[in-house]
């Protein structure tokens, strides 16, 4: 398999090319073997016998898909904190990240960001400039570590530290989504079965029994007049399955995804699991920007316009107001209930040795792998309650059907 790729040599220059490897991986390793630091990285189009791509195959519209989310813009942070760390002035990483997406949907962003640096500006001002204008979709925390990092003369680990917080976020994003697809496809599939039997198995024998309904066992009665009506009203009920999922999209969009999480948050199980959530997600940002030397009160700030659960999101802004009141984080921290106490003690550690960036690190960590653990615990009660559920609905169906079935003995015609 070939992969275009772009590198940074021992000098420098920035090279690309093709590698022949089984797997990207392997292709890495190859030009590590070879003294070059891969910036980039993707599977190259295949080609005809002319050695030119195939019509209609091109990269770009490759290009334009893979870059059209969030991970095209941690790409694009990780590619400038690697350019910038190898010696490669602001200006050329620039114009080497411009050069790299042509046509696609960052290149005008990056190209306003290189003008107004160009200009005289200052980077961060031209990536804020961008952010608030819309078209570079990136955190507010990552503007404030590029800020910290003009200051103290380390733009590079800045933006590299930027990069992680953001592939942390994406991490936790896709474990997220991972965990919960079997118990989605898992209760769709029941649901489409239990569907199936009511329209299409049950009527067959409604009309085998019509008009001897009355001498049938009640649960039988039940899933035949069930059946009859599904498949009746088959039209009907689809319409109205479109149109809850119409409700519940608009629901979303006019609430917001915060808010309904700020709901949920309430709930035994799935409540737990939120919150442990959110927690490894602040307490990393926090770290990330206190290690990067941004100020603790403006860290606070940007932390908490970032949290999703409105009742986090108020605490954290009330600390603001306990610290610059001269009040410690752990003890503001304990009174607002922000941590757990286990957590606190390592606050107040990191208080003492002035260390609390990486002690904030250490409760992220922890909190991650609580959260991996809720939400095994979550899955592990969702599959065996759906198929419980499930399981009893087909179950009854098929106990009502026997038992009508059986109950023709008993008919008298």
């Amino acid at each position: 398999m070939q992969f275009e790729y772009q590198a940074l040599g021992a000098d420098g220059s920035t090279q690309r090319g093709f590698e022949e490897a089984d797997a990207e991986a392997d292709a890495v390793a190859q030009l590590l073997r070879r003294g070059l630091t891969p910036v980039s990285m993707r599977a190259a189009p295949r080609r005809n016998a002319s050695g030119n791509p195939p019509a209609g195959s091109g990269a770009t519209a490759w290009q334009r898909r893979e870059s059209a989310g969030r991970v095209a813009l941690v790409l694009t942070v990780r590619e400038l904190a690697s350019l910038l760390a190898a010696g490669v002035t602001l200006e050329e990483s620039l114009r080497t990240l411009i050069q790299s997406r042509r046509g696609l949907h960052l290149e005008p962003a990056l190209t306003a960001v290189l003008t107004q640096v160009l200009g005289g500006e200052r980077f961060s001002a031209a990536v804020r400039a961008q952010v608030s204008a819309g078209p570079l979709a990136l955190p507010s925390y990552v503007v404030a570590l590029i800020s910290a990092g003009e200051s103290t003369g380390d733009l590079a680990n800045a933006l590299g530290r930027a990069a992680e917080q953001m592939e942390f976020d994406e991490q936790v994003r896709a474990e997220t989504s991972e965990a919960l697809v079997y118990p989605a496809i898992l209760i769709t599939a029941g649901i489409g079965a239990v569907l199936f039997v009511f329209s299409f198995v049950v009527p067959r024998f409604s009309s085998l029994l019509a008009g001897r309904r009355a001498e049938l066992p009640w649960l039988s009665s039940v899933v035949m007049a069930t059946g009859e009506a599904v498949n009746a009203h088959g039209t009907a009920i689809a319409l109205a399955i479109g149109v809850v999922v119409a409700a519940a999209v608009t629901v979303w969009r006019l609430l917001g995804g915060d808010r309904i999480r700020s709901g949920l948050a309430g709930l035994p199980v799935l409540g737990t699991w939120i919150r442990q959530q959110e927690l490894s997600r602040w307490t990393g940002m926090l770290s990330l920007m206190l290690q990067s030397r941004v100020p603790i009160l403006t860290a606070l700030d940007l932390t908490a316009s970032a949290v999703g659960l409105a009742d986090v999101r108020g605490s954290l802004r009330g600390a603001i107001g306990d610290i610059g009141r001269g009040e410690t984080m752990s003890r503001s921290f304990a009174e607002r209930r922000l941590l757990p106490v286990s957590a606190l003690s390592m606050v107040r550690v990191g208080e003492q040795t002035g260390q609390v960036g990486p002690m904030m690190g250490h409760v992220a960590r922890h909190a991650l792998e609580q959260n991996r653990r809720q939400r095994k615990r979550l899955v592990a009660l969702i599959e065996p309650a759906s198929i419980l559920v499930l399981g009893g609905i087909i179950a009854a169906i098929i106990v009502g059907v026997v038992l009508a079935i059986t109950s023709l003995n008993d008919i008298r015609f």
